[in-house]
């Protein structure tokens, strides 16, 4: 599953998303009916032949466990769907390649230290029973997924190729990434460990950074 995935987001980026966008207006489709296409062959496809390729495996291997393969399928085609909504989400909003590229590898960090940050905080109120609940914990992955993909579509539709070299496609978006890098570099890290002035500084670093690519602003000097 994990191989076909980074084989189709390889070759969506390979070709450009601007072209591809280019190619789109000249047809009758929509680009929300695209970005649906893309997500059905690239990510659905891809782990649903995954499972059904250990599957068959498993029957000709070894028939005596099928549901403990049917259900480790259904988990890790979950997180790697998972997975990809937000690498989705990620590329949807930014606009270079190299940017999707780091900006999905920093938001799939920040969103794993979320979850184990939300899952210690379940245990410490009690609810170690729920969070270990396996069905209950693909159900609240399959649900948050989806949601991420519901953001990307509504993305996909207001957004057009003019902005493909922007560093944020939404204008309205530019301010809270900003925010979102400093908060999560300050928070995530630092776990239960005190706040102090060098906390500060890679988080301000990095907002810096962020601003910079996003806002690109023209820095001038008198000669």
């Amino acid at each position: 599953m994990g191989i076909m995935l980074i084989a189709a987001g390889a070759a969506t980026y390979a070709d450009q998303t601007r072209h591809l966008n280019t190619w789109l207006s000249t047809q009758s489709a929509s680009r929300r009916q695209f970005f649906i296409s893309k997500v059905v062959w690239m990510i659905i496809a891809p782990i649903i032949l995954g499972a059904a390729i250990d599957l068959f495996m498993s029957i000709t291997i070894r028939s005596d466990n099928l549901h403990k393969v049917a259900s480790n399928n259904l988990n890790d085609g979950v997180e790697l769907f998972y997975v990809a909504s937000v690498v989705v989400l990620v590329s949807t909003i930014v606009g270079p390649i190299w940017q999707k590229i780091v900006g999905s590898f920093f938001a799939l960090v920040v969103c794993s230290s979320l979850s184990v940050g939300v899952n210690t905080i379940s245990i410490d109120f009690g609810m170690k029973e729920l969070v270990q609940n396996a069905e209950f914990t693909t159900l609240v992955t399959f649900i948050v997924a989806l949601l991420l993909l519901g953001a990307s579509y509504y993305i996909v539709g207001i957004i057009g190729i003019e902005s493909e070299h922007d560093a944020v496609r939404v204008p309205a978006l530019r301010w809270p990434v900003v925010i979102f890098v400093f908060i999560s570099t300050l928070f995530l890290p630092l776990n239960e460990s005190p706040l102090t002035a060098s906390s500060f500084v890679l988080p301000v670093v990095l907002s810096v950074i962020t601003f910079i690519f996003v806002f690109k602003p023209k820095l001038s000097w008198q000669k």
